[in-house]
């Protein structure tokens, strides 16, 4: 039984490897543009190669988010590129997460290996949604460590997914816009969306501060 676990254990980090070194020098071609031209012209068969890429950008890290939602203001409308990426955001952040649910005798090794992003996973269950909230609202990054750690700690799923999207949406919608603005980037829309990410940022910071700061009543 011991055996059979190791080989699990260590057969989803050898997929990862094998993965992550194919698509590696392909790294540079990830691009929203790269993404919009090679993907199907038929909207439903485009829209689950998207959705296909958002799982595979939170386990390999290969593919950045923002290529993806931009590529998805691309192809689609506007209120159907929305619905793709809020759609591929639950599916980047799920994947890590199960990951995480598998390896929760793990915690406290993946907690030694990454103490700051552990540090911010430290929830208490009163305050779990608001917490997953405002690091998606903020872009807690690396989000993909984020999510195995949290999936390791034990947060419902339920709590974090629900909190995670709704705070991933601003920022999603941002890039979503941005993508439809790429080929004119001293547009008024493109300095928007990304003034945007930077005010989430500060806010969620800021919030987040404050809450630390603030004495809990006994």
């Amino acid at each position: 039984m011991s055996e059979e676990h190791n080989r699990r254990r260590w057969l989803v980090p050898l997929l990862f490897l094998m993965v992550l070194a194919a698509l590696w020098p392909l790294r540079h071609e990830l691009t929203a543009e790269a993404i919009a031209r090679r993907s199907p012209r038929q909207t439903v068969l485009a829209a689950a190669f998207l959705l296909g890429l958002y799982v595979l950008k939170s386990l390999t890290m290969c593919v950045p988010m923002s290529a993806l939602t931009a590529a998805g203001g691309m192809l689609f409308s506007l209120p159907a590129a929305l619905a793709v990426n809020l759609c591929g955001a639950a599916a980047a952040q799920t994947a890590p997460f199960l990951l995480g649910r598998r390896r929760r005798q793990d915690l406290d090794t993946l907690r030694r290996k990454h103490p700051k992003a552990a540090e911010l996973c430290r929830l208490e269950p009163g305050e779990r949604w608001t917490s997953v909230f405002l690091l998606r609202l903020g872009g807690a990054s690396p989000g993909d460590l984020v999510s195995l750690l949290l999936g390791a700690a034990g947060v419902p799923y339920g709590t974090y997914l629900s909190a995670g999207v709704l705070g991933a949406a601003p920022r999603v919608a941002a890039a979503t816009v941005l993508g439809a603005a790429l080929w004119s980037p001293g547009s008024p829309r493109f300095w928007l969306s990304l003034g945007v990410g930077g005010v989430l940022t500060v806010l969620s910071a800021a919030i987040w501060y404050l809450r630390r700061k603030t004495p809990t009543s006994s």
